[in-house]
């Protein structure tokens, strides 16, 4: 064999099979990179927080209030739906959007206040723009995962994680809405799986990136 195939093959079996980088070895660029997408996420989420707890709240009985209603908008749809029946008049003129302050002057209805519940549309629409949502924003947490210097098991537990919760989630609005008030608590494990696991992959890829100067055995 020529010296120059030989040297070829030498050098070929000295490229390594595996790219040894971690967040911690990081070119500077790419740290801050990830660092500034970090930190937008952050921010970001903390709006959503804020957005739930204003709109919706963290306990089971406000998600309920908010996606399968109170004892008196249920009394209203089941009113809605069987004023609907043939030979029943609606009450609502053609063409005319309906509001749940129509029935405000209503006779029988309870003295506790009508709070409106989201339509299968309105969930659909929600739910997809979500989710696509999610999915970009735990892709980018899994990029960072990928480079951190973690046991097998957890980084694969925090990659995959937050994908089946945000899963949950959406599935856990339609429930709540159509099947029962039970399904609430879905929603609030699957959005404190997301929310703790976002806040590992920052604290994790924030650490690694600019205070650790060693690796760590996995």
């Amino acid at each position: 064999m020529p010296s120059s195939e030989t040297d070829a093959v030498a050098n070929m079996s000295t490229i390594p099979t595996r790219l040894n980088l971690h967040l911690w070895n990081l070119p500077r660029p790419a740290k801050l990179l990830f660092t500034a997408m970090l930190l937008t996420l952050g921010t970001g989420y903390l709006f959503a927080i804020g957005n739930v707890a204003l709109k919706v709240g963290f306990l089971p009985g406000e998600v309920t209030e908010h996606y399968y209603g109170n004892e008196a908008s249920r009394q209203a749809l089941e009113d809605i739906e069987a004023s609907n029946e043939p030979g029943q008049e609606s009450g609502v003129v053609e063409g005319e959007a309906f509001s749940f302050d129509d029935l405000g002057e209503e006779p029988g209805l309870s003295d506790e206040p009508i709070l409106p519940v989201p339509t299968l549309s309105t969930l659909v629409s929600e739910g997809h723009f979500h989710l696509f949502g999610y999915t970009s924003i735990f892709f980018l947490c899994g990029l960072v995962v990928l480079f951190a210097t973690l046991k097998p098991w957890f980084k694969g537990t925090l990659i995959i994680a937050p994908f089946v919760a945000s899963v949950f989630d959406i599935w856990s609005m339609l429930l709540t809405r159509f099947v029962g008030p039970g399904f609430s608590w879905m929603m609030i494990i699957s959005g404190t799986v997301m929310a703790i696991s976002f806040l590992l992959v920052f604290l994790i890829g924030i650490h690694q990136m600019w205070f650790m100067k060693h690796p760590v055995a996995t």
